[in-house]
């Protein structure tokens, strides 16, 4: 096999020319291979806008049809959230479903990709899903294995739009026209949860000033990604001048949000707050309910989830792995300051762990609806947390890369902080977590306190990736000159 090999830590992707029509033919023969090992008969495809997706659906609906397996296929543009509710509802009748949703996420125009769940509406990833997951799909992508030629498959072309906003607002406790009178502006960079976020919204009630509705997959105006520094300027402007309450942003497939007002973004462990007062499906609270967190959730934010009866869990970033943990721990829900939002939802006797931005979006809303003086509680709260944002330094080699970390982590601990790189059952996250000042995650720190998460990027050579966070700006920003001070005494060099 000479194609280059798509397969990265969470899915696969790769630039729209860096892969031929029998790379990408290949790549999904590998995939439903896999599925035809864990017992796969049916199979959903759904796409988002942008420009490469169409031609990767029809590579997909070809193979899977050759191969003999049921398709349901969405051919209009959806959101990745919207793809797994596919995937979950379709397994209902056929429990033997696979999902195939085309994406690259928040990537520019130029990529495509493909993300994949296996029964029971289960993400996979690489080393995480049954047989290892991505790891499989990879060691046949590579091998000469094939996939046999069977008749039986039938398609059926579909549209869950419907279904998907209806089962959204049940899952949020949102009835039609409750949020009325809730003011909202909302830029979706031209991705494909616009039009189905709409209908959501303007059922509830919600009075929406939208940016960049009509989904473009050439992404007129640059990557979609609403976290990027200053991506959100003009959505916040916006509401500072009109007055509007809530400021919402979402990617090019719908799978990652920020929430704000006219003060600007909050993080998302700060949003989280309002999203958590009413995560449990129907409005009863769950006692303890175990939510998951990401290592850069502030610790300010996690002592006001506490206080609504939630634990905090320290787990590591990633898709796929975050999901795949929330189902055998059966946690409530999972924040990632990166803007991913995960949630547990029912359908009468089964259980689905995965993204939904629209229950995200409207739990929020409720929410602001029911507390007028939200927004400056939560504001009050986060202005006493100073953060960096990620800064990230690619150094020569990976050898050089090690011994910058090497010299870091030493620091750190030479000045009293608590250093790990496992949660507290043993699980790897992926980077190391450095904490002062700090005893209890779901405590009130001490002033003075500090955090900090540096991690080896996983798709770039010799790349450390570094977030701070601190009570006070002094320290936060002493912590930062400390790190880049070292990075580039080993020869580092700033990189997005």
């Amino acid at each position: 096999m000479t194609e280059r090999d798509p397969i990265k830590v969470y899915d696969a992707r790769w630039l729209v020319d860096e892969l031929s029509q029998e790379g990408v033919r290949r790549l999904v023969e590998a995939t439903l291979i896999y599925g035809r090992l864990l017992g796969v008969d049916t199979v959903t495809i759904c796409r988002d806008a942008r420009i490469g997706s169409g031609a990767v659906m029809e590579l997909a609906l070809e193979t899977a049809l050759r191969a003999g397996l049921n398709v349901f296929l969405c051919a209009d543009p959806v959101s990745t959230p919207q793809s797994y509710f596919a995937s979950f509802r379709v397994s209902a009748e056929h429990p033997g479903t696979m999902g195939l949703t085309i994406t690259a996420s928040h990537n520019p125009a130029s990529y495509v990709g493909l993300k994949v769940v296996v029964p029971p509406a289960q993400a996979i990833g690489l080393e995480c899903g049954p047989l290892g997951g991505f790891r499989r799909i990879r060691d046949i992508f590579h091998s000469r294995e094939t996939l046999a030629r069977s008749g039986g498959g039938a398609l059926r072309v579909q549209s869950l739009a419907n279904e998907y906003v209806e089962f959204s607002l049940r899952a949020a406790g949102v009835p039609e026209g409750s949020l009325e009178g809730i003011p909202v502006v909302f830029d979706f960079f031209n991705g494909s949860a616009g039009p189905e976020m709409m209908d959501a919204l303007q059922r509830a009630g919600a009075s929406v000033l939208p940016l960049r509705l009509v989904p473009d997959g050439n992404f007129p105006t640059g990557s979609p990604n609403p976290t990027s520094a200053g991506k959100m300027g003009k959505a916040v402007a916006l509401a500072k001048e009109t007055g509007g309450a809530a400021v919402v942003g979402t990617d090019g497939d719908g799978d990652r949000l920020v929430f704000g007002d006219g003060n600007g973004i909050l993080s998302a462990g700060m949003a989280a707050i309002p999203i958590l007062r009413h995560a449990h499906p129907g409005g009863a609270h769950e006692k303890q309910a175990k939510v998951l967190h990401d290592p850069k959730v502030n610790p300010l934010a996690l002592a006001e989830w506490a206080g609504l009866d939630v634990a905090p869990v320290l787990f590591r970033n990633g898709h796929s792995h975050i999901k795949e943990h929330m189902r055998s721990i059966d946690a409530l829900a999972a924040v990632e300051e990166s803007g991913h939002f995960y949630h547990r939802l029912r359908d009468g006797e089964r259980t689905i762990y995965a993204e939904n931005s629209l229950v995200t979006i409207l739990l929020f809303l409720r929410s602001l609806k029911e507390r007028s003086s939200l927004m400056d509680e939560l504001w009050e709260t986060q202005n006493r947390v100073f953060t960096t944002g990620e800064f990230n330094y690619q150094l020569e080699n990976n050898q050089m890369r090690d011994a910058a970390l090497e010299k870091a982590l030493q620091c750190f601990s030479e000045e009293g902080a608590a250093v790990t790189s496992r949660t507290a059952d043993g699980m790897d996250l992926m980077g190391f977590f450095v904490r002062g000042g700090i005893t209890l995650n779901t405590g009130e720190p001490r002033t003075g306190w500090y955090q900090v998460y540096i991690r080896i990027a996983t798709n770039e050579k010799a790349v450390i990736r570094s977030y701070v966070s601190a009570d006070d700006p002094e320290v936060g920003l002493r912590k930062e000159k400390g790190l880049r001070d070292i990075f580039t005494s080993f020869g580092g060099r700033v990189i997005d």
